[in-house]
């Protein structure tokens, strides 16, 4: 067993740059709806092909205002993991409606069955980075807490 767990270790490490290949980066050809899609899907698959995989992805597509305040990466996966954001992982099904939409902004009530058949919506909101690396790309600026039930989105 002791020779086994360094093999364990390299092959993981072997992992990381495929699953980074992997990953879909911000475009300007996708659209609002399909970024938001992007980082649900991803989420409810979070530990596919790799542990927090689902995060990485989604960390793809924050905002660069985004990032500054919720980054680095390690500090937003705590943030994902914790009770806030945490039914997201994992979770079961996922509805995406949007709510309003301009050149710049788009606004989503996403609603979300959790693993563990709970009901909870949130308000994922995504703008199109004006300049820089990501110029064109639309990114999330902000998710809301959950809402409660019957609550606008």
């Amino acid at each position: 067993m002791p020779r086994l767990i360094p093999i364990l270790a390299v092959l993981a490490l072997m992992a990381l740059p495929a699953a980074a290949q992997d990953l879909v980066h911000p475009s300007p050809d996708l659209t609002p709806r399909r970024v938001v899609e992007i980082q649900l899907d991803a989420l409810q698959q979070n530990d596919v092909p790799i542990p927090d995989a689902g995060i990485a992805q989604t960390w793809a597509f924050a905002h660069p205002n985004n990032r500054r305040v919720t980054g680095p990466l390690g500090r937003f996966a705590a943030m994902i993991k914790g009770p806030m954001y945490g039914m997201l992982l994992g979770h079961r099904q996922h509805v995406i409606e949007l709510l309003s939409r301009t050149e710049t902004e788009a606004t989503f009530a996403v609603t979300v069955i959790t693993a563990e058949d709970g009901l909870v919506t949130f308000r994922w909101v995504v703008r199109k980075v004006q300049a820089g690396e990501f110029s064109g790309s639309w990114m999330t600026v902000n998710v809301s807490p959950p809402l409660a039930v019957g609550e606008p989105a």
